[in-house]
C-alpha cells in the first residue's frame, strides 16, 4: 500500500497537479508494512470514525480521570464525563495500554503481532488526563468569563456536516469542532473541542511548518512559533 501511495503522489507531481494530500507517509504514524491498517480496515471495521479498525485490549478503558475546574476552564458545564470521539479514538494507542487490530491485514484477517501496540514515551498521556489540556467539552465563547479573548466558531470549509471551526486569531487558521451542531438561541451546541481540534492526525498542515519533528511536534494543525496556536485561541494570555 505504502509503494502504490507513494507511486500516485510520484505520478501527481510528474504532471504539475497541485494537490494537498492527506497522509501519514514519513511521519511517526507510519507504522508497519501496511500504514493503514494500523487504523483503518476496508472490512469489519468497529462502526466508528471511518472503517476504525483498533482496539484496546481486555476491553475499552471506561476511567479516564478529566481535566477538572480551574479558575481558567469556564466550559467545564456540560463537558463529557469522559473522552468523547475523536479523541477516545486517539487514546486507544496514547493512553499507554496495550492495542491490538479488530482486522489484521492479509488472508482471513490472521492475526500478527507487529501490529499490535503499546505506546511509552513523551507520547503515551496515560489515563489520567487531568494534566492536559481539557478535551470533550462544549466551546461556546460566550462563556468565556475570565476574558481569554476567544473567538467565535464559523463554518468549517462549506462542510457537508455543519461542522463548525475556531479561526485562530493570528493564523486564521481554521480548528476544527466536532459533533452535533444545533443552534439553540442563537448558540451553538455539541461543538466540541476534542483533541483532533488542534491536531492533524494525516498530518495536514497547510502550509507546512518549519521544524516539525525537531524543534515542533509532528501533528499540528499550524505553525507553534512563538506560542502563536495557544495565541490564536487564548487572544489576550
Amino acid at each position: 500500500m505504502k509503494k502504490v501511495l507513494l507511486l500516485i503522489l510520484a505520478l501527481s507531481l510528474m504532471a504539475g497537479v497541485a494537490t494537498v494530500w492527506a497522509t501519514v507517509i514519513g511521519t511517526p504514524h507510519d507504522i508497519g508494512t501496511e500504514p493503514c491498517a494500523m487504523c483503518h480496515t476496508p472490512h469489519s471495521g468497529m462502526g466508528q470514525y471511518p472503517l476504525w479498525n483498533r482496539s484496546q485490549v481486555g476491553g475499552e478503558v471506561s476511567s479516564y480521570n478529566m481535566y477538572q475546574a480551574s479558575i481558567s476552564y469556564d466550559m467545564i458545564e456540560g463537558a463529557a464525563a469522559q473522552p468523547r470521539s475523536p479523541s477516545s479514538l486517539c487514546l486507544v494507542c496514547h493512553n499507554g495500554i496495550a492495542s491490538e487490530l479488530v482486522n489484521y491485514p492479509g488472508p482471513c484477517s490472521n492475526p500478527d503481532p507487529t501490529y499490535d501496540l503499546q505506546i511509552a514515551g513523551c507520547a503515551d498521556l496515560g489515563t489520567d488526563l487531568a494534566n492536559d489540556h481539557p478535551l470533550s467539552f462544549n466551546y461556546n465563547e460566550a462563556l468565556d468569563v475570565d476574558l481569554n479573548g476567544f473567538t467565535g466558531a464559523v463554518q468549517y470549509n462549506g462542510s457537508t456536516r455543519g461542522r463548525y471551526a475556531i479561526q485562530g486569531a493570528i493564523s486564521n487558521t481554521l480548528y476544527p469542532l466536532y459533533g452535533t451542531v444545533n443552534l439553540t438561541g442563537g448558540i451553538l451546541e455539541n461543538n466540541w473541542f476534542e483533541c483532533a481540534t488542534c491536531h492533524a492526525v494525516h498530518d495536514t498542515a497547510i502550509p507546512v511548518y518549519e521544524g516539525k519533528g525537531s524543534t515542533q511536534v509532528y501533528f499540528l494543525r499550524s505553525d507553534n512559533s512563538g506560542s502563536q496556536m495557544c495565541l490564536d485561541c487564548h487572544v489576550n494570555r
